[in-house]
């Protein structure tokens, strides 16, 4: 398996856009984790004020990662689309042999299932970030009234 994943660009292409998003992901839950952990309310008002621009760059930068996260499952699929007309190529130049078919169809499918494996965890974690940072700004707008 990893010789597959190793000889395929598109399971390259899915691993790196992987961690790309989990490196943004991770960058979001510190900066969620930073925010959260002032109690006192000057100091979160003067680092709601320092961040106003931050906070838009931040959540342009979570709307980027969801829209990369997205493509995940999709790279696996072009991967599984490409797999499969490779398998018909070579079926349609040596003949149909049930070891080709199979090895053909298992190295297709291995694209899709590595990029929902990248994928579902990420929307996971995504979606635990968002909450948590849209409970941070629920609780510093109360606070602050």
């Amino acid at each position: 398996m990893i010789s597959q994943i190793s000889h395929s660009w598109v399971c390259w292409a899915i691993l790196l856009l992987a961690i790309y998003c989990y490196q943004e992901l991770w960058q979001q839950y510190l900066f969620s984790r930073s925010n959260g952990r002032s109690s006192n309310k000057a100091v979160a008002d003067t680092r709601l004020d320092k961040n106003d621009n931050g906070s838009t760059q931040n959540n342009l930068s979570s709307e980027f990662t969801a829209v990369l996260i997205g493509a995940l499952p999709l790279m696996g699929l072009l991967g599984t689309i490409m797999g499969l007309l490779e398998c018909f190529a070579g079926i349609a130049s040596d003949g149909a042999s049930s070891t080709l078919l199979s090895d053909g169809i298992g190295k297709a499918l291995l694209t899709t299932q590595l990029g929902l494996v990248c994928a579902i965890p990420a929307w996971i974690l995504q979606g635990n970030v968002r909450n948590r940072i849209a409970r941070q700004q629920a609780y510093v707008s109360v606070r602050s009234e």
